[in-house]
């Protein structure tokens, strides 16, 4: 299952300037949101934020703290 996210807030006082590349985007996604790096497929900055596409997502992974958070924070 492939998941798309956009984010416009963030989380930890990371704000889009701290994400203009990959691997700040990245790091990001792991250490603030808490998303296993192997569930991220790519980030992107877009006008509107932070896209995130998580991939390989297993339904018993969806009650997962980080999964729901992920629901909770994104827009």
């Amino acid at each position: 299952m492939e998941n798309i996210f956009l984010f416009d807030e963030f989380e930890d006082n990371w704000d889009m300037n701290d994400l203009q590349d990959i691997d700040a985007q990245e790091a990001y996604c792991v250490y603030a949101l808490e998303i296993p790096d192997e569930k991220i497929y790519s980030t992107e900055i877009l006008d509107t934020g932070l896209e995130v596409i998580l991939t390989d997502i297993k339904n018993c992974e969806l009650h997962e703290a980080w999964y729901i958070n992920l629901h909770k924070i994104c827009r």
